[in-house]
């Protein structure tokens, strides 16, 4: 009797026991559907102040920042030059080669002056290790705008290198490359200056007054050709000697 009555309880729990198993293995195949069915749900909206896209061994390849986080240019992974965060405090998306080096970038900004309102629109590609060599740009303030693409030629040597030559550590502030730069010889200074730093070679866009102008540079930076539209009257072309006299005009 007794053993009859410990059977059935056996049964009964091995009973319960699959009804069990059934159920958890329905619960499992239910979980694994919803997961592998369910919509993706997308944030419609991601709001951050800044935004930065890392390379695998942490080095920035993007930043997208507001006006109070701006990214800074840096060389070889250094800081470039102190204060550049004041002086970037409009939105950006700025550039980087994902070795240390910003490479340009994209600011929009409005600012207020004492005689009314401006606004800056700028993209730019750097050289190597450089200072921008493309720049598309339209800026606009009470005087009136200028808009255009602007073409630059930069030392294959570095800008760290370039400070090194004046006397500057990376991080130096503008006013000690001003100061640095004022200390070279007056009748040496405007070369100087281009073969460390570079400068415009050629232009394309409108000037304050009113022109359109092209405008194409020598290696020394003075203008050798220049073709302007004006608002109103003939337009010209003018060749340029070293000194500035015209070679030639037309008409």
């Amino acid at each position: 009797m007794d053993a009859s009555a410990d059977l059935g309880a056996l049964h009964r729990q091995l009973a319960r026991l699959r009804i069990g198993l059934v159920v958890l293995g329905v619960a499992w195949l239910a979980t694994f559907a919803w997961l592998a069915l369910r919509p993706t749900k997308i944030p419609p909206v991601l709001s951050v102040e800044r935004l930065e896209v890392l390379e695998p061994d942490g080095s920035p390849a993007f930043v997208l920042a507001n006006s109070r986080r701006p990214a800074v240019a840096t060389v070889d992974g250094k800081v470039v030059m102190a204060g550049q965060e004041e002086e970037r405090r409009v939105p950006s998306f700025i550039f980087f080669d994902g070795k240390g080096d910003e490479v340009g970038g994209m600011l929009f900004g409005k600012y207020e002056t004492p005689n009314g309102r401006g606004a800056v629109r700028h993209f730019s590609l750097d050289a190597l290790g450089q200072d921008q060599t493309v720049v598309l740009q339209h800026d606009q303030d009470p005087r009136g705008s200028t808009s255009g693409l602007a073409i630059s030629d930069r030392p294959t040597q570095s800008t760290l290198e370039s400070f090194k030559e004046l006397g500057l550590e990376p991080g130096a502030t503008r006013a000690e490359l001003t100061a640095a730069i004022e200390r070279i010889p007056e009748a040496e200074r405007g070369q100087r200056t281009r073969d460390l730093f570079g400068g415009r070679r050629a232009f394309f866009g409108t000037v304050r007054t009113g022109e359109s102008r092209v405008e194409l540079r020598d290696g020394e930076g003075r203008v050798r050709v220049s073709i302007d539209g004006p608002k109103e009257g003939a337009p010209s072309i003018r060749l340029l000697d070293e000194s500035g006299g015209e070679v030639l005009r037309l008409p």
